[in-house]
């Protein structure tokens, strides 16, 4: 069952300045220029091919040289573009790339051009260095890649790869630029550093990396403008514990950039002063360290993370209360602090105007937490999970063949409590019976699957929230948490949703999972497996197992149970 198709290149691309901003922006960046182009494809006129020493279109061989094997030694390099994406014309700063220089000086070899189709090391591409110093000439004949892909009709490709600047025809009276073809991209070369800075409106320094198709067209995958390399001159060495450490856990609970609550589950390390905590980088399990100070820990500006793409600094930041002219507020870099509470051990900050963020090395804000409280966990003991919300369904489509089926489900108690997600899961049921996951329907199991663990994802019809089911002999979506710890397994309520959006709630756990007799008319609080022996189980064995059940008013109920 597919959800997404990968669109390798698109025939009719319309690039603008618009990006994804956060509710905090960035710092402003310049504007880069408008680019459409309405036809990505176009035949490839042959005496241009001559002239920029490529191929002739329509010839056989279109391999002109080998995939780039570069040379010398590769160091640390930040690369800064404008880069197509499907959100338009964005700017990026600070991808970590490598570049290598040949040992006689002469060749420079990049990396990594085109981030958003290769990682780092994938398609190197080399520049031949003048012979005055000054520049670095990257041939538009070179083969960087050859890229297997697959089309609707399941028919395979290969796709010939080459780096070259644009040579465009138009604009027409639409506004639209066509593809011509691609010549040499002449980086500028200064010390070691490499870029192409242009007059914005020459849409020529379009960098990008295209095929040459069998009858001559052009076919674009990505393409960037003002593309440049720079040394990385600053220390990347990551806060790391001292050794020895031994940290603790605590509940971080803060309001995400989008203003949601997130409650997760990390560390926390007190050495004297120091302070250092893994959860203040929202989606990161990076360390940052802070200096306490009576009861105030302060953690500086510019403290080093990493990442696989982008060289990311702790950035904690506040905003002065006024807006850009997009409507953001407008953030100022500076110190983050927590107040340390010596009666409770918890540490918080619930300003809702200070940030604990980290972002690019040119301060722009990558993500951010606000009003955040940590503190102590005793560790996991038994509880009953919170219900299951935001339930819906999401209509039929042809085109899919499917329903999406969405619910959430948070790691907390009926008392707003963290319950750890290693020991959650969750039933779905359909017009009230109990659903099961078979391999034949979800082509990514390799087994039936009923209790559904926390946040698993087979990456194809089930997500963290989600579930995609071609099921279309159902009214109702129901879904009910399930907590166990020590052998002792609690139930949320069942929370059902119908076709019209209508939520109804049943209390726990009415329908029967595991083959557990439940108690009929009372609701059950929890819900209790042993052997013969007295042990306490995770779930029932074969043979026979003592179930204790508890009802919401307190009285108990223990029955046999036997298990083939």
């Amino acid at each position: 069952m597919k959800k997404f198709l990968l669109l390798v290149a698109a025939a009719i691309l319309t690039l603008s300045t618009t990006a994804a901003t956060p509710k905090v922006a960035p710092q402003a960046k310049k504007a880069a220029v408008t680019l459409n182009v309405k036809q990505a494809t176009k035949t490839v006129a042959s005496q241009e091919l001559t002239a920029t020493g490529m191929l002739k279109a329509g010839t056989v061989a279109r391999h002109a040289k080998a995939v780039v094997t570069p040379e010398g030694t590769a160091k640390p390099y930040m690369y800064n573009a404008y880069l197509n994406s499907l959100f338009g014309m964005s700017y990026y700063a600070g991808i970590a790339v490598n570049v290598s220089t040949s040992e006689d000086g002469s060749k420079v070899f990049f990396d990594n051009m085109f981030p958003m189709t290769f990682n780092g090391g994938e398609a190197w591409v080399q520049g031949n260095v003048s012979t005055d110093g000054t520049s670095v000439t990257v041939p538009a004949d070179v083969v960087v890649a050859e890229i297997p892909w697959e089309d609707s009709e399941g028919v395979e490709h290969v796709d010939i790869c080459y780096v070259g600047e644009l040579i465009l025809s138009g604009p027409d009276e639409e506004g639209y630029y066509g593809v011509e073809g691609a010549k040499d991209a002449v980086f500028t070369k200064d010390g070691d550093k490499y870029f192409i800075e242009d007059d914005e409106t020459n849409l020529s320094r379009y960098v990008a990396l295209y095929d040459i198709e069998p009858d001559g067209s052009i076919y674009l995958w990505d393409y960037v403008l003002l593309p440049s390399f720079e040394p990385v001159n600053f220390d990347t060495t990551p806060v790391e514990l001292p050794a020895g450490a031994e940290p603790a856990s605590y509940i971080y609970s803060y309001n995400d950039s989008w203003g949601d609550p997130v409650i997760e589950q990390g560390l926390v390390y007190v050495d004297g002063n120091d302070v250092y905590m893994n959860g203040l980088t929202p989606g990161l399990e990076a360390w940052v360290k802070g200096t306490k100070d009576g009861n105030t820990v302060t953690f500086k500006y510019g403290q080093f993370l990493t990442l696989d793409t982008y060289y990311l600094f702790y950035t904690p930041v506040y905003t002065d209360g006024t807006t850009g002219e997009d409507g953001y507020l407008v953030p100022i870099p500076g110190d983050y602090t927590l107040t340390f509470d010596p009666e409770t051990g918890i540490y918080s900050n619930l300003d809702e105007n200070q940030y604990s963020a980290y972002g690019l090395v040119d301060g722009s804000l990558y993500d951010y937490g606000f009003k955040y409280k940590v503190q102590p966990y005793a560790g996991d003991v038994p509880a009953v999970p919170s219900d299951p919300h935001d339930l819906s369904i999401a209509d039929y489509t042809e085109y899919y063949g499917q329903y999406r089926l969405g619910y959430t489900i948070d790691p907390v108690d009926v008392n707003g409590n963290y319950i750890n997600p290693e020991k959650l899961g969750y039933y779905i049921y359909l017009d009230g019976e109990q659903y099961t996951l078979t391999p034949d329907v979800f082509t990514e199991l390799t087994e039936d699957m009923d209790l559904i663990p926390y946040g698993f994802s087979d990456g194809w019809d089930i997500y963290d929230g989600a579930c995609y089911i071609a099921e279309d002999l159902f009214t109702t979506l129901g879904v009910q948490a399930v907590y166990t710890v020590d052998g002792e397994t609690n139930y949320s309520n069942v929370v059902s949703v119908d076709m019209e959006g209508n939520v109804t709630t049943v209390p726990a756990p009415q329908l029967n999972p595991d083959g557990i007799s439940n108690v009929a008319v009372k609701q059950v609080a929890s819900v209790a497996i042993y052997d013969a022996e007295g042990r306490k189980l995770d779930a029932a064995q074969k043979g026979v197992n003592v179930v204790k059940m508890v009802a919401a008013d307190g009285s108990v109920k223990t029955v046999k149970m036997f298990k083939k």
